[in-house]
């Protein structure tokens, strides 16, 4: 399969409390033509999903309202095709303790907000190259 042919494919879920971060990053991404979805928690994503597995790619919030990243991290593995995809979490700012436990529990990376489409695409680039 050709790397067009596989981008093309490939899904992204945002899962954040803003709407505008999965707004602003499904507009960057359709630009590259990965399909992105948004959800505001963990539970609206695995109700989007039902029992699809997850997309190759998911950004999730290091601050969803009554989780720790730990945790959100955690149930995204456990969620089916959760093994496979590359977990990125979206922080504010360099956090020591969240990044180790966001690593620890399993993420891949981080990605900074707010974020523009440079940056974004300097990210998640390694996913998307080692997904096509």
């Amino acid at each position: 399969m050709a790397r067009a042919e596989m981008l093309r494919m490939m899904k992204c879920l945002v899962i954040d409390e803003s709407s505008i971060v999965a707004k602003v990053a499904t507009r960057i991404l359709a630009g590259i033509e990965i399909e992105t979805s948004g959800a505001f928690s963990l539970e609206e994503a695995s109700a989007q999903l039902g029992s699809e597995p997850l997309p190759a790619l998911v950004i999730v919030s290091a601050s969803l309202v009554g989780m720790p990243v730990e945790k959100a991290v955690k149930a995204l593995r456990a969620m089916p095709g959760g093994a496979k995809a590359a977990i990125l979490v979206s922080i504010v700012e360099t956090n020591l303790g969240v990044m180790t436990r966001a690593k620890r529990a399993g993420s891949d990376g981080f990605i900074f907000r707010p974020f523009d489409r440079a940056s974004l695409l300097a990210w998640i680039e390694p996913f998307v190259k080692v997904a096509a």
